[in-house]
Formats: structure tokens, C-alpha cells, sequence
């Protein structure tokens, strides 16, 4: 297990998805508690999340506070100290219920489909309230970089 791990930051999808790639041609040691398979589980729930809307979050009220606390740390790709748990209906599912290529594939199908020009995003976030296009981008490109952050290259 690696001792630490990195500090990545991404400017689109499409650099996660390339990080995806390597880490699986690579090889790599894990950080955290989540296997590769259960990361990109979780990162997939998330992406999903973005057209198919979430029954979970603060209330109303409080979104616009935690939009105003969260965008300038995604804006500046500031990585998150804070550990926190997964909500639900985004944890992911048992390291044995998973293989890592359908869910690599799954990953790679997403981002794909959130990057496209014509992609149509709910209203609200669950934890940030309304979000414009580029702050969806944002905020799942920033959330892709802190969980891949766990999974780091071996040397070679």
C-alpha cells in the first residue's frame, strides 16, 4: 500500500478518464479503503447522478451556503482534507460484487456522455443547489481528481 497520496488535479474529464487508462495498464497501490473497481463505482453513481437527478442532500435552504463554500475549491482544484462518507445511494457496492473493467468501461461511457455538447444536466445538485454547465463539469472533474488521488502509479 502506497504511503500517501497524490495530489492531482484535472482540467476536463477527459485527463481522468486518461488517468483511469494508466492506472490500469500501470499498475498501482491504493491508499485509501476503496479498491479501484469501488472508486470508479462510486465516481459512476456520482456521474449518473448528473442526468438522472438524487433523492439525498441537505435541505434547500442550505445549498446556495455550501455552493458558495465548495466552487472557489473546485475553481482552484483544491484538494479535500476532510474525510467524509459517502451518502447511500453513491456508495459503492462490495469489492466483490465488482469488476474493474465494467466499471472502467462504465467510467469512460460517462464522462464521455457528460462531455458532449448537447449533454442535458438536472436541476439541483443534491448538496450545491442549481449548477451551471461548466460548474457541473467542474465539480465531477474536481471529484474525479480527489478519489483517483487514492489510487497512485507504481513506480516503473
Amino acid at each position: 500500500m502506497a504511503e500517501r497520496r497524490l495530489d492531482l488535479r484535472f482540467s476536463s474529464l477527459s485527463d481522468a478518464c486518461a488517468d483511469v487508462r494508466a492506472l490500469r495498464e500501470g499498475g498501482y497501490e491504493l491508499t485509501g479503503n476503496w479498491s479501484l473497481a469501488q472508486i470508479l463505482d462510486h465516481l459512476n453513481r456520482s456521474l449518473a447522478m448528473t442526468f438522472d437527478g438524487a433523492d439525498f442532500g441537505p435541505p434547500a435552504v442550505l445549498r446556495p451556503m455550501i455552493r458558495m463554500i465548495m466552487m472557489p475549491m473546485v475553481r482552484r482544484g483544491a484538494p479535500i482534507k476532510m474525510r467524509a462518507t459517502a451518502p447511500g445511494p453513491v456508495k459503492p457496492s462490495s469489492v466483490d460484487e465488482l469488476d474493474e473493467q465494467a466499471c472502467a468501461d462504465r467510467f469512460y461511457e460517462l464522462a464521455d456522455r457528460m462531455m458532449a455538447a448537447d449533454a442535458s444536466f438536472v436541476q439541483p445538485h443534491p448538496m450545491m443547489g442549481k449548477l451551471s454547465r461548466e460548474q457541473w463539469l467542474a465539480m465531477q472533474t474536481w471529484h474525479c481528481a480527489h478519489h483517483l488521488s487514492f489510487a497512485v502509479p507504481k513506480a516503473s
